[in-house]
């Protein structure tokens, strides 16, 4: 059993001992046990859960985006074309 509540329609999931819902977030940056959360209100939290593996599966069961899987794509500039 999830030691968080799951999604209902209209609602949000909470995360014990976190004081934000879901819905309140934007995307999240994992380190070790400690995350770095981005709100959709433009603030940006860090958060060190006692169990960082629960508190993942949790990002991952509301759909919040993992930063860490986010891979700029940049065009490729031929050597000689460059300006400094």
């Amino acid at each position: 059993m999830w030691p968080f509540n799951k999604k209902k329609k209209k609602e949000f999931s909470t995360y014990p001992g976190f004081p934000y819902h879901a819905g309140e977030l934007s995307a999240y940056l994992a380190e070790l046990h400690y995350f770095i959360i981005a709100l959709k209100n433009g603030e940006v939290i860090h958060h060190h859960p006692e169990n960082s593996l629960t508190f993942h599966d949790w990002l991952i069961a509301n759909k919040i985006r993992d930063i860490n899987k986010i891979s700029p794509t940049l065009p490729d500039v031929p050597q000689g074309n460059r300006k400094c």
